[in-house]
């Protein structure tokens, strides 16, 4: 059976965290459409040491040969890059998105 999205992000958070040292957090960026297969699953990714750009996400396409059946989105940034996300939400509600749950190791 199919996992959910949900299932499928907190999969990928698990294996981000055992290949990245410097991943401190992962949150899933909401909505996180279940019912719409095209709509990607997005993760912003906490990651000590990254160059601070801004908001750049990186798309990937489905890889169900490694169990991921659904299109994603990584937003990488900086632990200070997240503080300012935090205090003005703006950046991320301007594309529709919100800082979700967060996903553990």
């Amino acid at each position: 059976m199919k996992q959910t999205k949900l299932e499928t992000a907190k999969k990928m958070a698990k294996a981000h965290y055992a290949v990245e040292p410097n991943l401190r957090q992962v949150f899933l960026l909401e909505p996180l459409k279940e019912k719409d297969p095209n709509e990607p699953i997005k993760l912003l990714e906490v990651v000590e040491g990254t160059i601070e750009r801004g908001i750049e996400p990186i798309a990937f396409t489905a890889d169900p040969g490694r169990g991921i059946a659904y299109p994603s989105v990584i937003v990488e940034i900086s632990p200070r890059e997240y503080k300012g996300i935090r205090s003005q939400k703006g950046k991320f509600e301007a594309r529709g998105w919100k800082v979700g749950i967060e996903l553990t190791r």
